[in-house]
């Protein structure tokens, strides 16, 4: 039957079914009934021609179900569950940190977080995320509600992890057993001079952190040897320091900062790496 005529069926349906009820109302004689049943005729034709009347059965409204959480690959939820683990979410310096566990079982787009939102709320980014997943390359993704990388954090010294976010800082994913002593570093030990190096063996620049103040306040002294490369040069540095375990070497502004992390050798590495790494070591 075609759409019209189903139409047209459905409101005389519709119709007859109206006039059957204003008959019940009523209740007279069959003249009146007539009159009903062809008064109810005449609505369903008129729903019809405005095209208001159901063209067929009107299924029930489904209800919405849950959506599923998305199906990992078994190899994520291996990977996974070896660095789902308790740790420390901390800024560069150590002034803003706290705990953050990474955990095996799936949640939202990717595998569940559990930390203290409110505790947590002096790290800004920590607000979007809910989710975590590790990377075939060995980082840490922090994800928001729609699947998307807040922060990720690479894989740097003694278990620790570091992610650099463009215009916030840099942030670390460290291991909450480790003691303030452990990672305590002596100025003696970092007194003297140093040589970089883009690759090892291969020295650019010889510095000397100095055990005396700085001329600008800002942490110690440091010595440029004559002959360092100019692009080393650049950001002026002018001081360093010891922060969060790392040496700190400042320029002459407040965002001048190259951050130095100890390496399992001995030596120490810029961090992040930012596509060129820096190494410090011993001449």
């Amino acid at each position: 039957m075609a759409p019209r005529h189903m139409a047209l069926a459905a409101a005389l349906v519709l119709g007859a079914q109206m006039g059957v009820t204003q008959l019940g109302a009523a209740q007279v004689g069959s003249d009146a009934a007539g009159a009903a049943i062809m008064a109810g005729l005449t609505a369903g034709v008129h729903l019809a021609q405005r095209g208001d009347a159901p063209s067929g059965p009107v299924a029930p409204a489904a209800t919405p179900r849950p959506q599923a959480p998305p199906r990992l690959d078994p190899a994520v939820r291996e990977a996974g569950a070896r660095l789902a683990a308790p740790f420390r979410l901390a800024n560069a310096d150590g002034s803003r940190t706290c705990p953050f566990t990474l955990k095996a079982e799936p949640a939202g787009p990717g595998l569940a977080v559990e930390f203290d939102r409110q505790g947590c709320a002096v790290i800004a980014f920590s607000a979007q995320v809910v989710a975590w997943l590790p990377d075939p390359s060995g980082s840490v993704r922090l994800l928001n509600a729609q699947g998307r990388t807040v922060a990720e954090f690479t894989e740097g010294a003694n278990g620790s992890y570091e992610a650099l976010r463009e215009g916030d800082g840099v942030y670390f994913l460290g291991n909450p057993a480790a003691t303030d002593e452990d990672a305590e570093i002596k100025v003696e030990e970092v007194v003297g001079e140093w040589d970089l190096a883009r690759q090892a063996g291969t020295p650019v620049c010889r510095v000397t952190l100095l055990d005396q103040p700085a001329g600008n306040g800002k942490g110690k002294a440091l010595a440029i040897a004559s002959g360092c490369d100019p692009a080393l040069l650049r950001f002026g540095p002018v001081a360093w320091d010891i922060e969060g375990g790392n040496i700190l070497v400042r320029g002459d502004t407040d965002t001048a900062v190259i951050r130095f992390a100890r390496q399992e050798d001995g030596g120490w590495a810029r961090t992040p790496e930012r596509g060129r790494p820096l190494l410090m070591n011993r001449p």
